[in-house]
């Protein structure tokens, strides 16, 4: 099936590529739906390609609109000007007697003379439902609609027709069944703020997500937060990126992997804020481009606190690395929030990006849709290969608990959980990460500290399942040094004592030593001499011997015990 572009880039990825070309859209809402908006935003933007268009309008002065529509970024009156849009009047005039029904014929047989003189594509016809509401009976209007069909089949024409949603249930049920492609628009009210979302109700020969999502207005004209693709797809990255606290990137195996996704939930004064801007003032640091956004609180405000703690965001920013907004959470809608940060995102195309709160965008909407807007961001910054860094509020205190409003917490890939604990008269800030995907990080909760040198992170002192933190780890800690440093002298003074004795008991042994060295020498001389004393004395018993004549008698012998 052919299909033609709607002029909305969310609403073409819903529809599988536009409207489907030479046939009818019906698209119902209530009042201030954007039903007309979305009829000449598509017919703009159809202009803007070259297919001329024409816009019946039954409800309006075509004239006011072209009027209203001013505002917007399409130029719709250079286009009438230029004779590629063609505006009619079909209104009942003021005083106008009707009698009976009115037969579309005549209408048709006008717009086929503009069809012929124009070359038009595109055909609108807004407020359908004030013709088909002069119709005595149900079966006239089915009529009425029928011949409207046939006639933009007959000329093929993607056409655009609008009908509010009272009159789909006060006799014109008819209409979506009739139509080859349905959209609905919806408005309602929670927490005092609008919330505008759309649904396509029915796309003959195209399938339907069967999902109402969020709309957005602004000078663009219709946005719909939509990325399309049923199957998740983002590019992963190795390289990591640095929370700006050396400690930290220890605990996660070296940091953030680029691409993902951060969360860091906590109590009020926690110090989220702080540790998404030590992540920020790294991230610069680095090279990276940077936008943080902050709900209620001024930006000006966050660069001098983030001061206090050595982090200074205002040179980041100064060298245009950084993009500092602050938004006021409760003016606006939470899908227009997430809308208009996403045009701010295509134009900086930041590497890293930081929402402090998320939580804050319940004040524009109810939860539901908050739940489908800020999954939507974060599909969103995934695809694009953003390093999210998303700050929330959680719902309790209670670990076992651990909940953010918003439900970001199941889809972010690494979630830091800040604490307060109390003892000993102090509240002091613990750290502990809840998870980190594709990282062997660590799980012991950590003290954060934040001082004029930044943020940094202590080991908890624990003590019979106590865990001890501020001052009362650093006595803690003091007294197991002292009692370190008694335990080592005491070691050092007998391995002294030790070393001593083995000096003494060597020189005894050296001295030992020499005197068996001395007596060995003194009796190898002894024996040397006793057989030089025998030598002699054989001698001289030979020379008496031969001088007497006499026989040469036996050696002398030593004793057995002298040998």
């Amino acid at each position: 099936m052919q299909k033609c572009s709607t002029g909305v880039d969310g609403l073409d990825i819903l529809t599988g590529g536009g409207y489907p070309c030479g046939r009818s859209t019906l698209v119902f809402g209530g009042p201030g739906t954007g039903k007309t908006l979305l009829a000449m935003q598509g017919l703009a933007h159809s202009a803007s390609d070259g297919q001329g268009g024409i816009f019946v309008s039954f409800e309006e002065d075509p004239d006011d609109i072209v009027r209203n529509f001013g505002s917007f970024r399409w130029d719709l009156a250079e286009h009438v000007a230029s004779g590629k849009i063609t505006p009619v009047d079909a209104r009942l005039r003021p005083g106008t007697a009707i009698s009976g029904g009115f037969e579309i014929e005549g209408l048709l047989g006008i717009l086929a003379a503009r069809l012929a003189e124009s070359g038009a594509t595109r055909l609108v016809l807004d407020g359908i439902d004030i013709l088909l509401a002069l119709e005595p009976g149900r079966q006239d209007g089915i009529r009425q609609l029928l011949a409207i069909e046939r006639f933009i089949r007959d000329h093929k024409l993607t056409a655009l027709i609008t009908l509010k949603s009272d009159e789909i249930g006060a006799g014109m049920a008819i209409a979506p069944y009739i139509g080859d492609c349905v959209i609905s628009l919806d408005r309602r009210m929670e927490n005092d703020i609008s919330i505008s979302t759309l649904e396509l109700v029915k796309y003959r020969g195209s399938p339907t997500p069967g999902v109402r999502l969020p709309v957005a207005i602004d000078d663009r004209g219709i946005a719909l937060l939509y990325e399309g693709a049923r199957m998740v797809e983002h590019k992963v990255f190795d390289d990591r990126l640095s929370s700006g606290v050396a400690r930290l990137d220890t605990m996660l195996g070296g940091g953030y992997y680029r691409g993902t996704t951060v969360l860091v939930s906590g109590s009020p004064g926690t110090a989220k804020t702080t540790l998404s801007a030590a992540t920020v003032d790294a991230a610069c640091k680095a090279g990276e481009t940077a936008l943080m956004v902050s709900f209620d609180e001024a930006a000006a405000q966050i660069v001098r606190n983030a001061r206090s703690v050595n982090i200074d965001l205002a040179r980041h920013v100064e060298a245009g690395n950084l993009t500092m907004i602050s938004l006021r959470a409760a003016l606006a809608p939470a899908q227009m929030h997430i809308h208009h940060l996403c045009k701010i995102i295509e134009d900086i195309k930041p590497t890293v990006l930081v929402i402090d709160p998320v939580s804050s965008l319940i004040k524009g909407g109810g939860k539901s849709m908050v739940d489908s807007v800020v999954q939507l961001l974060v599909d969103y910054i995934k695809v694009r290969g953003i390093t999210g860094v998303l700050t929330a509020l959680v719902d309790s205190d209670n670990p076992e608990h651990e909940v953010t409003l918003t439900h970001v917490s199941t889809i972010a890939d690494t979630w830091l959980h800040l604490t307060f604990v109390a003892h000993g008269g102090e509240r002091n800030r613990a750290l502990t990460i809840i998870k980190s995907r594709g990282s062997a990080h660590s799980n012991q909760v950590r003290e954060l500290v934040l001082n004029s040198d930044g943020p940094s992170l202590a080991d908890v002192y624990t003590e019979g399942g106590v865990v001890l933190m501020g001052t009362a780890r650093l006595e803690r800690e003091a007294e197991a040094a002292t009692v370190r440093s008694r335990d080592a002298y005491d070691i050092f003074t007998k391995r002294s004592g030790e070393a001593a004795a083995i000096e003494e008991a060597k020189a005894r042994i050296a001295a030992l030593e020499a005197e068996v060295a001395g007596r060995t020498k003194a009796l190898s001389l002894l024996d040397e001499l006793e057989a030089k004393v025998v030598e002699i004395g054989e001698d001289r018993v030979d020379a008496v011997r031969r001088s007497r004549s006499a026989d040469t008698g036996p050696k002398l012998v030593l004793p057995e015990a002298r040998r």
